[in-house]
């Protein structure tokens, strides 16, 4: 995580020295969950290696998977972490997986600790939404081939760790629509 943020260039490397304080670093075994639907999402987590998947519950009780993470990403349930209210997702690991969690207490307390670290936190917020606006746009614009395609593209090794079903889901389609599209372009 401070390599991440160090290379945003907007903290003194005092100010980033700062956040080995609040840093903890975890492994979580393939499987577990770090967020319950109805939980308050409370931790910052920053994948070092592996991959986070969350997911909600649609009106026909099928899980949807909303968010993967890969190496060298943010993952928190968003409006659960801003607001701390419950969330509506669940996050889980799909492999085992290294992360650096930051609690919502202590990053507040680094946000109060200088203007560099609030120009962070907005740069931050900046980043996830035009990832989100991209992610929003790619399903509205593209069909399902082409953002299969620009998964693959800019995924092709993580793809691998994750079960089609998962794949499908993200990209809003049935696994066997997933698996017509991977033969065509093979």
């Amino acid at each position: 995580m401070k390599e991440y943020l160090a290379s945003l260039n907007i903290l003194s490397t005092s100010e980033l020295n700062q956040i080995d304080a609040y840093i903890v670093k975890r492994r979580v075994e393939k499987g577990a969950v770090l967020l319950e639907e109805n939980k308050v999402c409370r931790e910052l987590l920053f994948v070092v290696s592996g991959v986070l998947r969350s997911y909600y519950w649609n009106y026909k009780g099928e899980q949807v998977t909303s968010c993967i993470a890969f190496d060298n990403e943010f993952m928190a349930a968003y409006p659960s972490f801003i607001q701390q209210q419950k969330s509506r997702e669940t996050i889980h690991a799909l492999q085992h997986t290294e992360i650096e969690v930051m609690r919502f207490e202590d990053l507040e307390k680094l946000y109060d600790s200088s203007m560099a670290w609030q120009k962070l936190g907005r740069k931050l917020v900046e980043n996830q939404y035009i990832f989100m606006d991209l992610h929003h746009t790619e399903f509205q614009q593209q069909n399902s081939s082409h953002r299969y395609e620009y998964l693959l593209k800019n995924y092709s090794k993580q793809l691998n760790m994750i079960p089609q079903h998962y794949i499908a889901s993200y990209l809003g389609i049935s696994t066997r629509q997933l698996t017509r599209i991977r033969k065509s372009l093979l």
